[in-house]
Parts: structure tokens; C-alpha cells; sequence
């Protein structure tokens, strides 16, 4: 709750295809009962995202402030790591552990994850979709429940939003970059210390072509996620199976930002 004073969502800048926009208009009607998500396939991811996250951080105390002067709470946002953890971001709000979720390189996992945590808002990172396999009801519940997804996107490249961090929220994204140095690399840590103050680009993604973006995460078990032993005693046949199975195509290709800051 460090943040509970600190961040105001109208200190944040906001553009939409270059023109100056606000909060309302990038994520409409959000509010303090909204979950959001960060996928992370790789160190830097989340804070590419930590401009629209802050920015999200401060809208729910805002909400949080009006209705109560006695709380203590925390927003219910996650971070999805795949394949291992890619970062340390409690200085986001990102509190307890227990919301820095950690997942195998498997689609299915992955968007079980999500809406295991019920998240309404999911920001991707920025990379070429592939084609891939989810759970078909997995499927159909994140395009009901997911009101926006975005996706980082380079800021010298195609985008629809900026989000520039709020001068408050600058050495929160810096304490982040820095506690997770050792997943970073020192060099690139600093790198991305030294680039708190810049805005962010993000685009928004339709439910097909998030479906796509997070098949990017690795390949998905042939068995879904059932073990042999569950579905030897519970009677799973493949057929039961293919019943639940959905195949996702790739979208066109939109390049990866890389590994850079």
C-alpha cells in the first residue's frame, strides 16, 4: 500500500494515435473490482507494462479513497511469469508473492491461470502469435471476461496508446528494474532504470489475436493439463478430450521488440 497515496491517474500522460487522450478513454469503465494481469515471457516484460499498471494501481486507490477513509488493500493484479520468474515487482504493487504467478511454457496453463484469477484487463507482450491448442472453454470464458487486452508495443513502431509513467511513479518503475538485476542482467537493469521517465506504447488486441499471443508462451500438453493417473480413474478417453480441444490459428505477424529496453 505504498502507493495508496502516491499515484494519481491524471498525473499520468495518455495519448491515442498521437493525440492526448486519458484513462477513462484507454481502459473505459474500469474499476477498483477490476483484475488485471501481465504476461511475462521473458525479464523486462512487466516493465515495458509498468506505466499502464501504475496507472491502473492508482485509479483503483482513487476509488479506493472516495468510498473509505479506514482500509488496507491491495489491487488484485497479477503477473504471469512463464517459465520461470522474470522479475520482482512488489515496488508496482504487484502484493503478496502469491500474485507473481509462475507457469510452465503451456498455453493452456497459461490462459487457465488468467481466468483461474478471474482478470478482466490482460496486457501480452509484444512478439509474433502462434498458432497453437487452448481448452475450448478456456477459450470462450476469456472472451467473455477480458473487457481489454493489450499488448506492449515499441513506441518508434506501430501503436494506438502511449501511457507516460506520473513523475511519482518514476523511481517505483526504477526500484523494480533494480531488485530484479539479477534476472535482468546488471547492464540492461540500468538500462531500464535509466528509462523509468519514458512513455510506453501499447495496442490493443482482439480476442483471436490474444488467443494467438499467449499459444506464443510454448506448446500445450497433449493431454491438456490431465495427468495419466486422473485419466485412467476418472475414464478420459482422447475423445472426451478432443471434445474441449481448440485449435488456434496465428495471426499476421507483428514483430518481437526484443530484448532490449
Amino acid at each position: 500500500m505504498h502507493t495508496a497515496d502516491l499515484l494519481r491517474t491524471g498525473e499520468f500522460g495518455y495519448t491515442r494515435d498521437g493525440a492526448p487522450a486519458g484513462f477513462a478513454d484507454l481502459l473505459p469503465g474500469f474499476t477498483a473490482q477490476d483484475r488485471l494481469g501481465v504476461v511475462a515471457l521473458e525479464p523486462g516484460d512487466v516493465l515495458r507494462a509498468a506505466p499502464l499498471l501504475l496507472a491502473c494501481v492508482g485509479a483503483f486507490y482513487e476509488e479506493m479513497r472516495a468510498a473509505e477513509s479506514d482500509f488496507y488493500l491491495y489491487p488484485d493484479f497479477f503477473v504471469f511469469h512463464v517459465g520461470g520468474l522474470t522479475g520482482r515487482h512488489s515496488p508496482l504493487d504487484v502484493w503478496p508473492q502469491s500474485k507473481e504467478v509462475v507457469v510452465p511454457p503451456d498455453p493452456q496453463e497459461l490462459l487457465a491461470a488468467v481466468n483461474d484469477r478471474g482478470v478482466t484487463r490482460l496486457v501480452l507482450p509484444v512478439g509474433p502469435g502462434a498458432e497453437g491448442v487452448v481448452m475450448l472453454h478456456a477459450a470462450q470464458l476469456a472472451a467473455r471476461r477480458l473487457r481489454t487486452v493489450l499488448t506492449t508495443t515499441p513506441v518508434r513502431g506501430e501503436h494506438t496508446w502511449t501511457v507516460r509513467p506520473s513523475p511519482a511513479s518514476v523511481p517505483l518503475i526504477r526500484r523494480c528494474a533494480r531488485i530484479s538485476a539479477d534476472l535482468l542482467g546488471g547492464e540492461r537493469a540500468e538500462r531500464f532504470a535509466d528509462r523509468a521517465p519514458d512513455a510506453r506504447g501499447y495496442t490493443e488486441l482482439s480476442a483471436d489475436e490474444a488467443l494467438s499471443a499467449l499459444c506464443a508462451a510454448g506448446t500445450t500438453d497433449a493431454s491438456l493439463g490431465f495427468t495419466g493417473e486422473y485419466r485412467a480413474r476418472a475414464g478420459l478417453s482422447d475423445k472426451v478430450l478432443d471434445r474441449d480441444r481448440f485449435t488456434v490459428a496465428a495471426p499476421p505477424v507483428r514483430g518481437r521488440g526484443g530484448a532490449g529496453a
